[in-house]
């Protein structure tokens, strides 16, 4: 169930990337979780949209920290020609952790 509940969440997240640019970012199962990986040009548009802090107010006590974090990490790596994001995102969906990287 929380892997059916990581799966929707990254299906939404795509839906909303979708929407601002002809995105061709990859999602990868992992046990337990998922691995997103933006593209550059998927990164930008989440540094210029700011959707994080869309997401950061999202009731879920995982969304301030994640919100804020993919903002941050989106401004970063869109300085550099080629900068993006990757995340994860591991456990049950009220308890949800994981990493992100900024990358250049």
């Amino acid at each position: 169930m929380a892997a059916g509940a990581l799966l929707a969440a990254a299906a939404s997240v795509s839906v909303v990337l979708g929407a601002g640019s002809a995105s061709a970012f990859a999602v990868t199962p992992l046990p337990g979780g998922v691995q997103v990986d933006l593209t550059a040009a998927d990164t930008a548009w989440v540094a210029n949209s700011h959707i994080g802090q869309a997401i950061a107010g999202l009731p879920h006590p995982s969304a301030a920290s994640f919100g804020e974090s993919l903002d941050s990490a989106a401004a970063m790596s869109s300085q550099f020609p080629g900068g993006r994001v990757v995340f994860t995102v591991y456990g049950p969906f009220d308890q949800l952790n994981g990493t992100m990287l900024a990358l250049q």
